[in-house]
């Protein structure tokens, strides 16, 4: 008998973790997009409130993957999906460490700057990818 590991609260924890770094973001980019880009003309705050709302459909589909009664291929590709979402705003954050971008002022305390931005990309990435990985080995998902 194989063990119900999809069925277990640490398979499905990825979703959470994301809707938890995710949801401040989309609420800050939606409603004050000058915090993320100080000085942003209308048209860059537009397009940081559109991206704000992809952000919480992000965040609105992981709580929905978050309480699906099976992990099946679908929550294992949105999984994938959102692992590899994560390698960007993991790229962004190691160039502002390293250009010294937003470290320090009201951008560096903008949802804790980009040290912390990496450490919580990094985890979402690991957490999301690997929950893929270990899901996608067990053939109980197509039952």
């Amino acid at each position: 008998m194989p063990i119900p590991i999809l069925n277990q609260a640490w398979i499905r924890a990825p979703f959470l973790l994301h809707w938890t770094v995710e949801a401040p973001a989309a609420a800050s980019f939606l409603l004050a997009p000058s915090m993320q880009l100080p000085g942003a003309s209308t048209g860059a705050k537009l397009v940081l409130r559109s991206y704000g709302s992809l952000l919480l459909v992000t965040c609105v589909q992981s709580i929905f993957f978050l309480t699906r009664p099976r992990f099946d291929d679908a929550t294992i590709g949105f999984s994938a999906m959102m692992a590899f979402y994560h390698v960007f705003p993991i790229y962004r954050a190691c160039v502002r460490i390293q250009n010294s971008i937003g470290v320090v002022g009201q951008q560096g305390r903008v949802l804790g700057g980009p040290m912390l931005h990496l450490v919580l990309h990094l985890a979402c990435f690991a957490s999301l990818s690997g929950a893929a990985v270990v899901a996608g080995l067990y053939p109980e998902r197509r039952r």
